[in-house]
């Protein structure tokens, strides 16, 4: 029978032959009550492993099943003791040995087999985390990344009641100090094991997390009726939990700062990030042979854009100037970006203003030129984040979640803090410039993740939007800028800042490896990132933090557009190309590897996409 169901603790015990959990049930179809009867797989052999997985992962990891839009665990927190944990990576084994098995058989259907390889990279990816690189005990970060997230999706996204959201959200919260505990419980007295700069980090989002539930927690109910007896008793509730969450957290911020103090931990994954890398991205090719090729392009690349800006010299670049452009590369790159920080906002409310009137100008472009058939009621609401949920890790792009895909996008755009110095706010407006407003925005809307997410929540099969494909997201986000200005959205200096970010995320991938294999250290990288990445000194500190705590994720802009791009090049030398064909065929399937959609557009086996 569908509709509600409890909250199990996973099972270890698997029946292989019937694939699935002897006592989670299968077979029961997708979430019922507040999830939806939403389909979760398809009817093949592989459907019964993917949905019991999805059914225990949502269950394991409350909060990421609210970002999909299953409430039916919004009252309820993660669970992280070492057994339930233990159980976890024991329940993933089995999972990967089972969709194995069934990737053996050839006549698995082409859509199964997806699934399958998708599953599989997730549950191997598990396993990895959780005893491979340990990292419950030597990575702070996996803690306050589900602390910090606990309750954005419930605050900031109306596919419930706001009433009903903050109720929930408040049950959530009230189980904080548990999952506090079992933090510190897991990291007390582990100097050794973990790094300096993530514990840092992770001290700071614990001390922003708990100024949130303090002092901004409950104004998340100011706009509900005042006048309304259940509303004061709400926002009553809404301080006392907070005030127990941010107690429980602070000192965890405390123990952090120590550990931090201290912290001797290794942040390079050194023997262990080919396996990361792998799981990561899916990509099989060796690193060093991935650094190579991003080290070839990032030179040809830097020349190329070098020519694009001398040509720019004297209309845009410095008109009037006598003698032309530099014969030195980097001297004229460097003026190219220069001119294009010139040109931005000087205050928040014009910054915000801008984003917003430019997605609107991105839809409006996409649907005249036919570049895509738009998903039906796509919303796209682009605001600051709210002003309670300061301090809270919320900017980005929030997308409708699979279980409830009606949902609207949110785009929060970043702003610097109100109590920001001139400086500060100066370099903020010269690296978010109009230039580069221009050219980001197709990426974080449409063509880009608003829509390609959109599309995503709609397809029956949720595994993939649940465990999308990175390198193909960010991919498709970075080809979609490429792609929009192509087709005339921006000027010439929009295309600059296209070219600038193009040789970033080169920068990112280089980072990546060169940190954790070939031993780089923070001047290493400042020194890269300034001098042959062309990007400036902030960029530069951000890169090496990036690589300390994203890895390999910062690798997948680069890769997946390479890959994306060298597909659109393929697909436009046949007679019967069409844009919006193209578009429309490269979202279809989800968020899935570019070798799959090249096998869907190209025909072939879905072999791995040729380097470009």
């Amino acid at each position: 029978m569908k509709g509600r169901r409890r909250r199990r603790t996973p099972s270890v015990a698997l029946a292989l032959a019937a694939g699935c959990w002897l006592l989670s049930g299968c077979g029961a179809g997708g979430p019922g009550g507040d999830g939806g009867d939403a389909e979760l797989g398809g009817a093949g052999p592989m459907a019964p492993v993917v949905d019991a997985y999805v059914e225990e992962y949502l269950a394991m990891f409350p909060g990421r099943a609210t970002g999909a839009g299953d409430h039916r665990f919004d009252r309820q927190l993660e669970d992280l003791s070492p057994e339930r944990l233990a159980a976890w990576a024991d329940l993933n084994r089995g999972v990967a040995q089972q969709v194995e098995a069934l990737l053996q058989d050839p006549a698995l259907s082409a859509e199964d087999r997806i699934d399958g390889e998708i599953l599989l990279r997730q549950a191997r990816g598990e396993v990895f985390e959780l005893t491979v690189r340990e990292r419950p005990t030597r990575d702070p970060l996996f803690w306050t990344g589900i602390l910090s997230q606990a309750t954005v999706f419930l605050l900031v996204r109306d596919d419930r009641p706001l009433a009903d959201r903050l109720d929930r959200a408040a049950a959530r919260v009230e189980q904080l100090p548990r999952l506090v505990d079992q933090a510190m419980a897991a990291l007390r007295g582990g100097a050794e094991r973990v790094p300096p700069e993530p514990t840092a980090m992770a001290a700071r989002q614990v001390r922003a997390s708990a100024g949130f539930y303090r002092s901004g927690f409950a104004r998340a109910a100011d706009v509900l009726p005042a006048e309304d007896p259940a509303t004061a008793e709400l926002r009553i509730r809404l301080e006392e939990v907070g005030a127990g969450a941010a107690a429980a957290l602070d000192p965890l911020a405390d123990l952090l700062e120590t550990l931090a103090e201290g912290a001797t931990g290794n942040p390079r994954l050194g023997d262990l990030y080919a396996e990361s890398f792998r799981l990561g991205t899916g990509i099989e090719t060796p690193v060093d042979q991935v650094l190579e090729e991003a080290e070839r392009t990032l030179e040809v690349r830097r020349a190329a854009t070098a020519d694009y800006c001398r040509g720019l010299w004297t209309t845009h670049i410095a008109p009037g100037a006598e003698g032309g452009p530099p014969r030195d590369d980097a001297e004229v790159v460097r003026s190219c970006f220069a001119r294009i920080g010139a040109d931005g906002a000087t205050d928040v409310d014009a910054f915000v203003e801008e984003y917003r009137e430019l997605t609107r100008r991105a839809i409006a472009f996409v649907e005249e030129r036919g570049i895509m058939t738009l998903p039906e009621g796509l919303r796209v609401l682009v605001d600051r984040s709210p002003a309670f949920l300061a301090g809270q890790a919320v900017g980005g792009v929030y997308p409708a979640g699979p279980w409830s895909p009606d949902a609207p996008t949110l785009l929060f755009v970043p702003t610097p803090p109100k109590d920001a110095p001139e400086a500060m706010r100066r370099a903020f407006f010269r690296d978010f410039n109009h230039h580069f407003n221009v050219m980001i925005t197709p990426h974080e809307t449409v063509p880009g993740h608003a829509a390609q997410l959109a599309v995503a929540a709609r397809q029956p099969r949720k595994v993939r939007a649940l465990f999308g494909d990175g390198v193909y997201v960010e991919g498709w986000g970075t080809f979609s800028e490429r792609l929009m200005l192509d087709l005339g959205w921006g000027d010439e200096l929009a295309r600059v800042a296209h070219l600038k970010k193009e040789l970033e995320n080169l920068a990112r991938a280089i980072v990546d490896i060169r940190v954790h294999t070939r031993g780089a250290d923070r001047d290493d990288v400042l020194r890269f990132v300034r001098d042959e990445a062309l990007q400036d000194e902030q960029f530069a500190a951000n890169m090496w933090v990036r690589a300390l705590t994203t890895s390999p994720q910062i690798t997948t802009y680069s890769v997946g557009y390479r890959q994306i791009l060298a597909l659109y090049d393929e697909a436009r030398g046949r007679d019967d190309f069409e844009v919006r064909s193209f578009v429309d065929g490269m979202t279809s399937l989800g968020a899935v590897p570019v070798r799959h959609y090249r096998a869907r557009i190209l025909g072939g086996d879905g072999a791995p996409s040729p380097e470009p």
